[in-house]
């Protein structure tokens, strides 16, 4: 058997003609030599969130002695699949996977289930309806409960409305990433609430791609077409931060409010320091990890888990705002 030296050395080599980038981290272990190998394939590890996920995955593998490999996707499917191929060469003993296109994540899945490795999918999943008729499977997937941190968002929407705009109508800029099933989520329970208020009307909904550059280009572009845009809703930190720095770009702070996903540290000091960003949804990627890896150990020692884990969300306000940096990640 290879050491980790030269397997390390060996992946380099590999990555360049997979496509791929070598592996951000293998982790000290907690016994002389990991009784599994798990390999983990997130959308993107530039987004803090991820980087979140993988670390704090990467830290309960080596507890359950295990060795987690991970890669970012840098939101391609073919990367994504490229992963995936390498963690079947490497006969890891099960795989945690977020795709960033669910829609196009059946052929990984299917993949590695004729490889009879079994896939965990964290916090975004695959088309489920296509992967069945496809006969393919997962195991598990862990999620935040992502409808409720759209609806959580949208009561939000209604509170500031009342509170800030008196019951004036809301003009909404919706900066979306409509590929992931977490955000397909998070959308229904989103436009569930607003399409209870008569005072809040949606006139513009762009892709933001769930990154900060994203979120600006979109929130940008909506302000220019719909100069009358009071608030934005984002469906992730780095989006909103984006919105957030649009709004300051167009001058017109004070006069646009940002609300929705806010999980990151900097995305709720802005909600405390109460400037553009006025409120928010918060989800904590390293619960997701815990659980994960946690089962997954459990299933290779043969024992029964859960198909579907929603794990606890949080609404961010001013008032809350300093309890929540503790939830926060980096």
């Amino acid at each position: 058997m290879k050491s980790t030296k030269s397997w390390l050395l060996a992946a380099a080599l590999a990555a360049g003609a997979l496509g791929i980038a070598a592996p951000r981290a293998e982790a000290a272990q907690s016994c002389a030599k990991p009784k599994y190998v798990i390999g983990m394939s997130l959308m993107t590890l530039t987004n803090p969130y991820f980087e979140t996920m993988a670390k704090s995955a990467e830290l309960y593998a080596a507890a359950d002695c295990a060795k987690l490999v991970y890669y970012g996707g840098n939101m391609s499917e073919a990367q994504q699949l490229n992963q995936i191929e390498a963690f079947i060469q490497r006969h890891v003993n099960a795989i945690m996977f977020a795709p960033a296109d669910a829609a196009a994540a059946s052929s990984a899945v299917l993949a590695a289930n004729h490889a009879h490795i079994p896939v965990f999918t964290i916090d975004t999943n695959v088309d489920m309806k296509s992967l069945k008729r496809a006969g393919g499977h997962i195991v598990e997937f862990v999620q935040s409960n992502n409808v409720e941190l759209g609806e959580t968002a949208a009561k939000e929407v209604i509170a500031y409305d009342k509170s800030a705009l008196h019951g004036a109508p809301v003009e909404l800029g919706w900066v979306d990433y409509p590929f992931a099933t977490s955000v397909q989520d998070r959308d229904k329970g989103f436009k569930t609430v607003i399409d209870g208020d008569k005072a809040i009307h949606v006139v513009s909904r762009l892709n933001g791609k769930g990154t900060t550059p994203g979120g600006l280009s979109a929130t940008a572009a909506m302000l220019s077409a719909h100069p009358n845009v009071n608030v934005i809703f984002d469906i992730n930190a780095p989006s909103g931060l984006g919105a957030v720095d649009a709004i300051r770009a167009a001058n017109k702070t004070g006069k646009v409010a940002v609300i929705g996903l806010s999980g990151s540290q900097q995305a709720v000091q802005a909600i405390c320091d109460n400037s553009v960003y006025k409120a928010g949804a918060l989800q904590d990627p390293s619960l997701e990890s815990k659980i994960e890896v946690a089962n997954i150990v459990k299933y290779l020692h043969h024992e029964s888990v859960p198909k579907l884990v929603l794990t606890k969300t949080y609404s961010v306000t001013k008032a809350n705002c300093h309890d929540m940096l503790k939830i926060a990640y980096p």
